[in-house]
């Protein structure tokens, strides 16, 4: 597709919006960047970095209104759809919650799109998780595969990307549905297993915790991606995906959580013990979720860098500095 002159990032104040942020300056120069959020007084280190050069939206995705005045003013020619509430655990506290900001929230950015008569590309981005159940013989998933959500998480974003799907067919928009597989990397939440592994190890070396580290399912089998990949093969889909279209974004390789911890734990500079905490344990857990990315490699020529263990020792080493300016 032709560069585009208007980019809007929705979530763009999140992990991945302020790699995305970084990329789409350096990947579209000459367009003006919009940036939509809930908030603005937490941005992430490097959305704040760049907040020069990218005219920050406030809405709620939840409310149509801020939506569509988001939409009017920016009028966008590329949108990335980032945000949504993205924490497995805290979708089975409030399900509800988490259906209405993934599922409600893609159904009015849409309806706003439709409301200012723009047909922008939109790289509307789910989730591996959508998956679910899948079979030890279904691996590695391809996007045909029939989609069994194990939790509400997974629901929801199943929900906005047959939203999606259904909004291509019947008004027209070029939505290209992306499902990222597990992505790690500095600034990422301590929510999510690779942080919140580097996050204790971390507080155990800086002498704030004792020297346990606590853990969920080790056995579970996933597909790790560092998050500058993935914002690499959502500008890839962005300019040469297929409309209406689905796209796997992983490795294509599984490792277990406990293969990512034991790489941590390689850098760790004392000795430290493995506990289970029963706390961290789903009520449901698929044994091994590794994606078929041969459609993104065919249509757009993106692969992933052989950087996941550089990737996971920069994340080690974010948590590291954090911890240490909290004892300054």
């Amino acid at each position: 597709m032709p560069d585009p002159a208007r980019i809007l990032i929705t979530g763009f104040s999140g992990f991945v919006g302020g790699y995305l942020v970084a990329l789409c300056q350096n990947r579209y120069p000459d367009a003006q960047l919009f940036g939509l959020t809930q908030r603005l007084d937490a941005p992430s280190i490097e959305a704040a970095a760049t907040a020069r050069t990218i005219v920050p939206l406030v809405a709620d995705m939840v409310q149509l209104r801020q939506v569509r005045e988001a939409i009017a003013q920016s009028r966008p020619d590329l949108v990335f759809h980032l945000a949504a509430q993205a924490s497995v655990a805290a979708s089975w506290g409030d399900p509800l919650e988490t259906l209405a900001i993934n599922a409600g929230g893609a159904v009015h950015l849409f309806e706003a799109l439709r409301a200012e008569h723009l047909v922008p590309r939109i790289v509307l981005v789910g989730s591996g998780e959508q998956y679910g159940l899948i079979r030890p013989d279904e691996n590695p998933i391809r996007e045909e595969c029939l989609p069994r959500p194990a939790s509400p998480y997974a629901v929801s974003k199943v929900t906005q990307d047959l939203y999606g799907y259904q909004y291509f067919v019947a008004y027209g928009l070029p939505i290209l549905r992306v499902r990222p597989f597990n992505h790690f990397g500095p600034y990422q939440s301590e929510a999510f297993v690779v942080a919140s592994f580097a996050r204790q190890i971390a507080r155990i070396e800086a002498g704030l915790a004792e020297p346990v580290l606590l853990v969920g399912n080790l056995e579970a089998r996933r597909d790790f991606l560092p998050v500058e990949d993935v914002v690499r093969a959502y500008i890839a889909i962005a300019d040469s995906g297929h409309p209406g279209a689905a796209y796997n974004v992983g490795s294509g390789q599984a490792r277990s959580i406990q293969q990512m911890l034991d790489a941590l734990l390689a850098h760790a500079h004392v000795p430290i013990e493995i506990r289970t905490d029963p706390a961290r344990l789903r009520p449901t857990d698929v044994p091994l979720l590794v994606a078929d990315t041969s459609r993104l490699r065919e249509h757009t020529g993106w692969k992933p860098s052989d950087d996941a263990d550089a990737a996971l020792l920069r994340t080690l080493d974010y948590w590291r500095q954090t911890v240490g300016r909290t004892l300054r």
